[in-house]
């Protein structure tokens, strides 16, 4: 179904990093073909749909100038919808923070560590272990891992353990 841009809800923006290199490629690939594979929906009130995974797709088609976006509206909560996104991924693997910023989501939800672990199939301690990740690094950092200008890896090898340390020096670092 075609949904117009206007009625998403980009409630889950900030749960993916920014890739400039993948978003020139997507832009380019939408300018040539167009929209290959739909983007996935909830139906919530106004605006009418939540958007659950193709953020990228959506800011590429904006850019472009286009007004509609290809959709697939899934049936489910909000919460079955991302689980069941996390468990589609096939084209590019989420980094450890981009699954603990979901796992922290889903647990505000109110869903427990042992629900989530068994909903996507992973150990608790898998859980346990991203949550922590992302509850350790202070909100700076993580804004420069979501703009792509702390890299992923070096954010959970260096500034995590600096964090847990001495946060202020964490913030101090990546400003």
């Amino acid at each position: 179904m075609q949904i117009e841009l206007h009625e998403l809800e980009l409630r889950y923006a900030g749960m993916r990093i920014s890739d400039p290199a993948r978003r020139g490629h997507l832009l380019a690939s939408l300018a040539r073909q167009g929209q290959q594979s739909p983007v996935l929906v909830v139906p919530e009130g106004a605006p009418p749909f939540v958007l659950i995974d193709g953020y990228a797709r959506v800011e590429a088609l904006r850019e472009l100038g286009r007004d509609l976006v290809e959709a697939l509206v899934l049936d489910v909560s909000e919460d079955d919808a991302l689980i069941l996104a996390h468990r589609l991924e096939t084209k590019r693997r989420r980094s450890v923070l981009e699954e603990g910023w979901l796992l922290e989501i889903l647990s505000e939800r109110g869903l427990s560590q042992s629900a989530i672990a068994a909903r996507l199939q992973r150990s608790v301690s898998w859980v346990c272990r991203r949550l922590a990740l992302v509850r350790a690094l202070p909100e700076v950092a993580q804004a420069a891992v979501r703009q792509g200008v702390v890299p992923p890896q070096g954010a959970m090898k260096f500034l995590v353990p600096l964090s847990r340390d001495k946060a202020e020096h964490c913030e101090r670092l990546v400003a």
